[in-house]
């Protein structure tokens, strides 16, 4: 039977392997996928802000929009990989307003039936950019249903109740509150006040009534 001490310098030279292993696990697993998330947010938003300078009603929209959203799923159970998803389509929700011309997007008159169509067509034309990329292609049923309601009137589809996907309904409901606080072309900014019994009024018709009820909630603390 062997009887040996395990000297200072190689205990040293264990815990520093240790360390080093533990410190390349962290990197790897962590610190580089974390670093990853944050460029590609950075990059998301930066999309995001150049589509709206497009529509000049709609500077700040998408990030507003994501911060509400993302609160409301975390309130609804919603963690990790659910809530980045959310973040995102937030994000690129009207990125497909890209292709829409600007003279329609900062129309002040009434849109034309056809012009309404070529808006409404962003959804669709959003979804079909963002599943043509690998790391958002499972969004793109979110930015394609976000103008779906609950009853059955909104677009593309005209989807109705849970067949509406739960983050689309999240977005439906945030995009229209900050819709009608802010100065578009086409109208004047809402009174919050006024916003919120018009939300209040089509929750169980547009709006989910759990997500609608959550939202009314945070308004209502100044969350």
């Amino acid at each position: 039977m062997f009887n040996y001490q395990i000297t200072a310098g190689v205990w040293l030279f264990i815990v520093i392997a240790l360390t080093i292993s533990i410190l390349s696990l962290y990197v790897s697993r962590w610190y580089l996928p974390m670093k990853m998330k944050g460029a590609y947010l950075k990059s998301i938003t930066a999309l995001a802000a150049a589509v709206e300078t497009k529509d000049s009603g709609t500077v700040g929209h998408a990030q507003r929009v994501a911060q509400v959203t993302v609160a409301v799923a975390k309130k609804l159970g919603m963690t990790g990989h659910d809530l980045e998803r959310i973040e995102y389509a937030a994000l690129l929700m009207d990125i497909g307003k890209a292709n829409v011309p600007q003279a329609i997007l900062n129309k002040k008159d009434p849109l034309t039936p056809e012009e309404l169509e070529i808006v409404r067509s962003h959804s669709k034309l959003g979804a079909e950019m963002v599943a043509a990329v690998p790391f958002l292609a499972d969004i793109d049923k979110y930015i394609l249903h976000h103008h779906e309601y609950w009853d059955g009137t909104g677009y593309p589809a005209g989807l109705k109740g849970e067949a509406i996907p739960l983050a689309s309904r999240i977005l439906a409901i945030a995009a229209d509150y900050d819709a009608m606080i802010s100065e578009r072309p086409y109208h004047h900014a809402w009174n919050p006040a006024d916003a919120i019994e018009e939300i209040r009024e089509n929750i169980g018709n547009k709006y989910d009534a759990k997500v609608g009820s959550i939202f009314l909630e945070m308004l209502s603390h100044g969350s």
